[in-house]
């Protein structure tokens, strides 16, 4: 049962629920998978015969698991009962390590075997097999070694190259049902088996290396007829998942140590709390090693020969593997980080580094298939499911304190794009993302049996002897509860450069706690998948979402084919019978169709009101497995796809936390500018242009400026293309639904004559709000490059400055005047009703940037250099004030009129706006009115709406509330010395306006910059302090 191809990353199964309910979806999930690995350990001379293997498994392990494991029985049951198998048969794979260290003779029939084994004792050679492949090195690091001061436990797991070519391995993420008090886990393993290695919620990690000592055995002999003969035993795999299903440490080992077992193996066992314990267990003793913060050595390394002092002591014990790799590999990994580990500066990507080490290739460290067969000794027959190639299958990292997964590549992962890898590579950190609980029944997924399909991008030579680190960073833990995940390609691609992007940015702590699971979910689109795992989807919910898209999304950013992808949808809603072959775009269409949903699923999230509970994550994931394909297609399409990453991160309530959004637009911008979008290219021949292609073509390349602008601007980065580059005309303002080449050329043509104020407003259309924008981005261009280029000076030996800052006013006053305006919505909208044609969003943007154009004005060092215009410093504070108060107010309006779906642009508007009017509110004290105070209220409730849908949020809100907080105690402190000069005569020099800040009480000699240290003494989030560079304000941009 193999598949067409291996998979760029391994299949992330999520479950949850009961033990029967979670096994029940791995079953459904991984079914494929399971049956060839059953096919696979059933085969002659991989394990013990199977008649044998299943009286073990009946006698033996099957009561084992009953009395040590009863929770894991029945997950084992529920697997079965998902995959359509027996009990047995999963049992078998989750016994297969144990099964691998019982050997027979060459010669032994079935019956003499029985015999040779009665005495409890294995009849293997003692000196082991000299060609049998090591298996796995592990390590523990502790954190002083680290520079982040974070624990790790890490691991290369060396195994058959078939669980690479079959498609064998999964990621299996964990959440058990509340009743049942255990926390979450995520699990690297083979499917159908429980726990290979793996961290939980709680912090504890675990990883396994093979061992073989003289006492390993079969646990009863075989011509025992009585009960009493047989010892009850589970597999080894449950001393794993019952350390890992454990809350506390000690609870963990204390269960490793009570459960029986009757071959040996390496359990390196880990907690956040800085402790790490490597344990060799054999048939009768437990040897151990510990570490913990006060260690001498910050880590510890095992790789498959017995090495603790302990063992090494005694006698009765032999280790009995036949060295080999085993006896360097430890060595060559402490080698490679020793220097940093002493000195505190490792990190995960030298860890990564120390695991791809191929001293001894190819038997190294990173262990590489040369297509070998392992020999047995001679004379020797016995089970051996490492015959053929063996490699480096999986190279995990679990980070303990982060509780975040990174895996590296194998050696089928080879370092294409080598040089610029490199270079990504000191980028990369752990992804971030955000998922929503799911029903057990929305969680199975379709398994894919094939690569995406596609040309294949041109590479450099690549080595097998430097392998580079593919993130998959599976899980990131975070206090938002909503990880996500992204797979890995098997080379450095596009995609890879955009995952890396993604990955900038590490949340903490617990989501996994709150059983978040990171919902990765099959093809159900690909027409060639021929294993039906995944459960039946809602077209009707599809549709919906489709709509959602169109209607909210679309108006502002019209870089999608709106008929295309409709015609897209029915096609991949057809039944199977309707479905031809997959051409070489439909990895493309995949992409874009998942991205839609998961965009619009994420509004969805954002509007509780809606009453539909659906996970963007879930439609994310699977657009994540087309995303290689989707970004080989060149052009405007790949463009296409990008966008739609960066609307998804934008919409992400984790993604505050990093650029990745700016990184990918510049990226897309990038890809516009090689297919000259940015130019506007005139042909001779106009019949041979399609005049809808060039309108859509302009419509992508208009669609990332405006993002490009915005996401720069609210970061303070430089744009990714400059003004003066381009050329490429607006797009023409008509409905988009209109494809009818005349009518087209027709408007193009007469768009080519300028008008005399550039605008048109005598006829609307759907897209006239997207093109308002575009000419306000523009704007927002020269403003950052006259008001804010390092070559500016703040002032003048003349009034030149502020006549720049005047007349770009007025280009933005003449913009609001002339945009076209809808009338005022009723109090209930109507279903056609979009926030992109309203008043209030025309104001909110006029707002933003009058705020932008004076923001540099009205600083302390400005206002400074400006003393002798202080009549027109006070004019632009009061400008400020009123655009920052718009900004409150609209924002308010708006969503009282229908509840909006926030976003990064728009959290980052608001609470600049808020810090913006507190500043005013302080530098124009006498000038501060009431009015001043509802604005701040209305910026107040807008970031408490935010905060109920958007946790995050929630740290802007409150550092907010400080601020206005101490602001009003100030306002009363001063109406309170008010109250106390009644008595005395009234004279000019107490007339003040209604609740206006004169210098007395908390004001008191304050000078401006007073400000800055108010805020800096009551910012104390670093986080906040980061994020709007409050840190230096009037040195910088005085950006608040």
């Amino acid at each position: 049962m193999k598949s067409e191809a291996p998979q760029d990353s391994y299949q992330h199964v999520v479950v949850q629920g009961l033990p029967y309910d979670r096994g029940l979806s791995h079953g459904q999930q991984a079914k494929g998978k399971i049956l060839r690995n059953i096919d696979h350990y059933k085969q002659p001379g991989k394990l013990v015969p199977w008649p044998i293997a299943l009286e073990i498994i009946q006698k033996c392990y099957i009561p084992g698991l009953s009395k040590y494991w009863p929770s894991g029985l029945e997950e084992m049951r529920g697997v079965a009962a998902g995959a359509g198998v027996e009990l047995e048969d999963i049992i078998l794979l989750n016994a297969r390590y144990d099964l691998s260290h019982i050997r027979v003779p060459s010669t032994a029939s079935e019956d003499s075997w029985e015999t040779s084994t009665s005495n409890g004792m294995n009849e293997h050679d003692q000196e082991g097999s000299a060609d049998s492949p090591s298996e796995c090195t592990s390590a523990i690091i502790l954190s002083q070694a680290t520079f982040n001061r974070d624990v790790f436990t890490a691991q290369n797991w060396d195994m058959s190259e078939r669980l690479l070519t079959e498609d064998g391995i999964i990621y299996l993420e964990i959440h058990p049902d509340p009743s049942e008090k255990m926390p979450s886990m995520f699990l690297v393993t083979e499917a159908g088996q429980l726990c290979r290695s793996g961290m939980n919620s709680a912090g504890l990690g675990l990883t396994a290396n093979s061992l073989q000592s003289s006492i390993d055995a079969i646990p009863f002999s075989l011509e025992a007829t009585s009960k009493e003969d047989i010892p009850a035993i589970p597999p080894c795999a449950a001393l794993r998942r019952l350390f890992l299903e454990s809350s506390y440490y000690a609870d963990g080992l204390k269960r490793v140590a009570r459960t029986p077992r009757h071959v040996s193996c390496n359990l390196m066992l880990s907690t956040d709390d800085n402790m790490g314990i490597c344990l060799e267990v054999t048939p009768k003793t437990i040897f151990s090693v510990s570490g913990s913060g006060g260690s001498d050595i910050p880590y510890i390394l095992h790789s498959n020969h017995f090495q603790t002092p302990s063992f090494l002591y005694q006698s009765e014990i032999q280790d009995t593997l036949a060295g080999g790799s085993s006896w360097y590999r430890g060595d060559r990994l402490e080698a490679c980080i020793r220097r940093q580990a002493r000195t505190g500066l490792l990190n995960d990507i030298d860890l990564i580094n120390g695991f791809q080490d191929h001293a001894g290739y190819p038997h190294s460290l990173c262990e590489h298939s040369v297509g070998q067969k392992v020999k047995l000794p001679s004379g020797q027959k016995g089970p051996n499911p490492y015959s053929g190639p063996t490699c480096t299958v999986s190279c995990v990292i679990y980070n303990l304190s982060k509780r975040v997964i990174k895996t590296a590549g194998s050696s089928h992962e080879q370092a294409r794009l080598l040089q610029y890898a490199k270079d990504l590579e000191k980028k990369v950190a752990e992804l971030e993302a955000r998922v929503r609980g799911s029903p057990v029944n929305q969680m199975s997924s379709r398994e894919s049996n094939e690569s995406p399909q596609g040309n294949e991008i041109a590479t450099e030579p690549y080595s097998l002897t430097t392998e580079l680190s593919t993130d998959v960073a599976l899980l990131s833990m975070n206090a938002t509860a909503e990880p996500f995940y992204i797979g890995a390609t098997s080379g450095f691609s596009l995609s890879k450069m955009v995952e890396g992007i993604l990955s900038q940015g590490s949340l903490t702590s617990s989501a996994i706690e709150r059983g978040a699971p990171l919902l990765i979910q099959g093809n159900r689109g690909d027409p060639q998948s021929c294993e039906a795992d995944s459960l039946e989807e809602d077209p009707q919910l599809e549709l919906k979402l489709a709509e959602i898209f169109f209607s909210r999304i679309h108006p502002r950013y019209p870089f999608l084919d709106k008929a295309s992808f409709y015609s897209f949808l029915e096609w991949y809603q057809s039944p199977p019978s309707r479905v031809d072959t997959r051409s070489e775009y439909d990895n493309l269409r995949l992409f874009q169709l998942h991205m839609v949903f998961a965009i619009s699923a994420r509004l969805l999230q954002l509007h509780p009101e809606m009453d539909r509970k659906v996970s963007p994550d879930i439609h994310y994931s699977n657009a994540t497995r087309f995303l290689d394909g989707a970004l080989r297609i060149s052009g405007y399409q790949r463009v296409q796809c990008l966008l739609l990453l960066v609307l998804y991160v934008l919409r992400t309530p984790g993604s505050i936390s990093n650029l990745g959004s700016w990184h990918i637009v510049g990226i897309a911008m990038r890809y516009a500018v090689e297919s000259g979008m940015h130019r506007n290219i005139r042909s001779h021949n106009s019949q041979i242009r399609n005049p809808y292609m060039v309108e859509l073509k302009r419509r992508v390349f208009w669609s990332t400026y405006i993002l490009d602008r915005a996401v720069s601007l609210t970061l303070g980065r430089p744009f990714a293309l400059s003004e003066s580059d381009i050329d490429v005309p607006l797009p023409v303002d008509i409905d988009d639904d209109i494809t009818d080449a005349d009518i087209i050329l027709q408007l193009q043509q007469a768009h080519q004559i300028p008008s005399s104020t550039g605008y048109d407003v005598s006829e609307t259309s759907n897209l006239s709000s997207f093109v308002h924008l575009c000419r306000l981005r523009r704007l927002e261009s020269r403003i950052k490059q006259k008001i804010y280029s390092t070559d500016i000076p703040l002032s003048t030996s003349d009034n030149s400055y502020d006549e720049t800052l005047d007349s770009l006013r007025n280009e933005l006053t003449e913009w609001l005047d002339r945009v076209r305006r809808q009338p005022e919505p009723e109090s209930e909208p109507k279903r056609d009703y979009c926030v992109y044609d309203t008043q209030e969003f025309y104001r909110i943007q006029y707002s933003k940037s009058l705020r932008m154009l004076l923001q540099h004005r009205i600083s302390p060092t400005a206002a400074a250099a400006h003393e002798a215009e202080q009549s027109k410093t006070a004019e632009y504070l009061t400008l400020s004030s009123r655009a920052a108060g718009d900004i409150c107010q609209y924002y308010k309006t708006l969503h009282q009129r229908r509840p909006l779906g926030w976003n990064l642009l728009a959290l980052h508007s608001i609470f600049t706006a808020g810090l913006t009017l507190l500043y005013c509110i302080w530098a124009d004290k006498c000038s501060a009115d009431m009015g001043r105070f509802e604005d701040v209220r209305a910026c107040s409730n807008v970031l408490f709406a935010i905060a109920e849908r958007w946790p995050t949020a929630k740290r802007f809100r409150d550092i907010f509330e400080v601020l206005a907080q101490r602001m009003a105690d100030l306002v009363a402190a001063q109406v309170q010395n008010h109250e106390e000069l009644d008595d005395q005569p009234y004279g000019p020099e107490y007339e003040c306006g209604l609740g206006a800040l004169a210098e007395t009480m908390g004001f008191a000699a304050s000078h401006n910059g007073d400000f800055w240290a108010m805020l800096d003494e009551l910012v104390d989030d670093e986080y906040i302090r980061h994020q709007f560079r409050l840190d230096g304000l009037e040195s910088q941009w005085e950006d608040f």
